[in-house]
């Protein structure tokens, strides 16, 4: 089978791309041949399909320039994207469409391409973009669903998206749009929520349940030998408000005795670093970004890893790392990350944004070192038995046959 994967980033920038990547190589490892479509950048995995991706746009930050005016136009409607997207379809004749995230930096302008050939559309829910103008469904450090279930202009009094009026009032014109025009509803076939907590939020904010299947991700444990033992605490993320770093850190001052390691960048990453100094936290050290066997030696060096998100956490693949990795957890209870942690089993469940609480829970692991190896074990044990590429598969196969996609 040969299947286009469409998502604006073509290299390992989050959650979504590791995703991405890892399902690649599983599909490939299978026979199926995968060709991407993404936003042309320097960082881009190389790809013989190149040519075909779309020119770059910046939505870091807000601009009213010429290049502000760019990116507006590209989240509206790409007709760039469309044509190139056309063109694509027609040389690569592909037998599907998985699309992962086109937002803002490609558009949902290229869906009716595959419509029009009548092929079949799949969509993995990494986010909330088809659900609110802030696709995190959080800002000012809370969760935010005032513009539920299609009330996008509540965004720009709000200042939902970036803190800006005009940020806000732009994205919530985008979803107006794309949603007057079906590009998403009319255009996808199915979509796969990754947990039990993003179906059901799909259904209610009205997506057919029919049309919304759940699979959640996996993790290729063969690539990963497990250590049930360890000398910090681990932290593996981006560096933004919702991944609820602040929190961690506070929690670390309370725990001075645990070492804690915290590896990955991000929006707040200064603004982390200085709070650690406030608080004379000498038990946290930054990391920097890693990845592949970098990554992989910092989780086998690791006692317990610490999810501590205060948003409603899609899903939670760093959560399978650890396991895969033999790591027990102490997790935020919210959104996906409550169907992954087994309390007492495969770690410590917490509430989220609850600093003591935190701090409490990575006290008990780091002085019961017998417990969190024991947990450990548990843990790599489940993800072995239920997160596997082989189950992952089947189920992927059972929707991209599905009746709705015949």
């Amino acid at each position: 089978m040969r299947i286009i994967f469409a998502n604006k980033y073509y290299y390992l920038r989050g959650g979504a791309e590791r995703h991405l990547f890892d399902l690649k190589t599983l599909l490939e490892s299978r026979g199926h041949e995968i060709i991407p479509f993404a936003m042309a950048g320097e960082h881009d995995e190389p790809s013989a399909w190149y040519r075909h991706f779309v020119s770059p746009v910046s939505t870091e930050a807000v601009s009213f320039g010429w290049e502000g005016l760019r990116t507006a136009g590209r989240m509206l409607y790409s007709f760039e994207a469309r044509r190139k997207f056309a063109t694509l379809l027609s040389e690569a004749d592909p037998d599907l469409v998985h699309v992962h995230n086109i937002y803002h930096q490609i558009s949902p302008s290229i869906l009716p391409e595959a419509k029009k050939r009548q092929l079949p559309v799949v969509m993995t829910v990494h986010d909330y973009n088809l659900l609110a103008p802030n696709y995190s469904l959080f800002h000012d450090g809370r969760i935010c669903e005032v513009t539920k279930p299609q009330a996008y202009w509540r965004a720009v009094s709000h200042k939902c998206v970036k803190g800006s009026a005009a940020a806000s009032a732009l994205t919530a014109l985008e979803m107006s749009l794309h949603r007057s025009l079906g590009l998403y509803k009319r255009n996808i076939d199915r979509y796969i929520a990754p947990s039990r907590f993003v179906q059901a939020l799909l259904v209610e904010y009205g997506f057919d349940e029919k049309q919304v299947s759940f699979l959640p991700h996996f993790v290729q444990t063969a690539d990963w030998q497990p250590s049930f033992s360890g000398d910090y605490a681990l932290f593996v993320g981006r560096l933004s408000a919702e991944k609820g770093v602040e929190t961690l850190i506070r929690a670390a001052a309370i725990a001075k005795n645990v070492p804690v390691h915290i590896v990955g960048t991000g929006p707040d990453e200064a603004r982390l670093k200085k709070l650690t100094l406030e608080l004379r936290a000498t038990n946290v050290v930054f990391r920097g970004f890693l990845a592949g066997d970098d990554l992989k030696r910092e989780y086998a060096g690791a006692r317990f890893v610490v999810v501590p998100s205060v948003w409603y956490e899609v899903f939670g693949l760093v959560v399978l790392e650890a396991y895969a990795a033999g790591k027990p957890v102490v997790a935020s209870e919210i959104g996906g990350l409550t169907e992954l942690v087994r309390a007492g089993e495969t770690g410590i469940p917490v509430s989220a944004g609850d600093v003591s609480d935190l701090a409490g829970a990575m006290r008990d692991l780091w002085n019961h070192p017998i417990i969190a190896e024991k947990m450990g074990r548990v843990a790599r044990s489940w993800v072995e038995s239920y997160f596997t590429p082989d189950q992952y598969y089947a189920g992927l196969m059972k929707i991209y046959g599905g009746k709705k996609l015949s």
